[in-house]
Parts: structure tokens; C-alpha cells; sequence
């Protein structure tokens, strides 16, 4: 194997079990949701999670696909934003979840900072 392939499914595979693993975890059937409240700790977690996305994509877009830091700010913005509201809505059809702008909201966030870091880290990375 490649050294080029190694260093591409070192950074590709994270990406793809982080993603499979939000989508199989938001799959499950839950008996009670708890209440909904904009500063909770689920809505921490879902900024987490979606924050980790979000850097995954950045190291993937720059890394393998070779995008300018700029470029792969607005796509990762824009893949983890589109992902995320569909999580959203695939939850509406999953017992026990629903479909919350609140939700929405916390990963919108977490893909948000996630991307700016890893394009400070890039930039800052580059320039040194």
C-alpha cells in the first residue's frame, strides 16, 4: 500500500465512521425525549458532535482533495449545514425523536466553529 493511500485513509476513514456513526446513533428509537430547552446539555452534545464533523471535513477537503483553506471553509460549512438538517429531518421518522430547529441550531454551531478552527489551525499551519 501507498504511502499516499495510507495518508488518504488515515484521513478519509475518520470522516466516514464519525458521519455513519451520527447517523446510526440519530436511527435509534429513543422511549422519552427529554424536554426541550435551548441551553441544555444535549444541545453541548449536538455542538460537539457536529464540531468534530466539521474538522474531519476540513482535514479531508484539504488534505486529500487538495481544496485552497478558503474553498474548504465554505464547503465544509455548507456539507455539515446540508447534513445536519437532514439528520434533523430524518429524525421526524424515527420513534421517539423529533425534528427540532433547536437541534438544528447546536449543530449549525458545532459546524460552524468547528470549520473556522481547523481553518485557523490550517492557515496558521501553512504560515509557519
Amino acid at each position: 500500500m501507498s504511502i499516499t493511500l495510507k495518508k488518504n485513509l488515515f484521513i478519509t476513514l475518520p470522516l466516514f465512521v464519525w458521519s455513519a456513526t451520527i447517523l446510526v446513533l440519530t436511527s435509534l428509537p429513543v422511549e422519552q425525549m427529554p424536554e426541550i430547552n435551548l441551553w441544555n446539555w444535549d444541545k453541548l452534545a449536538h455542538c460537539f458532535v457536529y464540531l468534530i464533523l466539521a474538522i474531519l471535513l476540513m482535514r479531508y477537503l484539504l488534505d486529500v482533495r487538495m481544496y485552497l483553506p478558503a474553498k474548504a471553509l465554505k464547503l465544509s460549512v455548507i456539507i455539515g449545514a446540508v447534513f445536519g438538517g437532514i439528520d434533523e429531518i430524518h429524525q421526524f421518522f424515527i420513534p421517539g425523536r423529533s425534528c427540532a430547529w433547536q437541534d438544528y441550531i447546536a449543530d449549525l454551531a458545532g459546524v460552524l466553529l468547528g470549520a473556522y478552527l481547523a481553518f485557523r489551525y490550517y492557515r496558521r499551519k501553512a504560515g509557519a
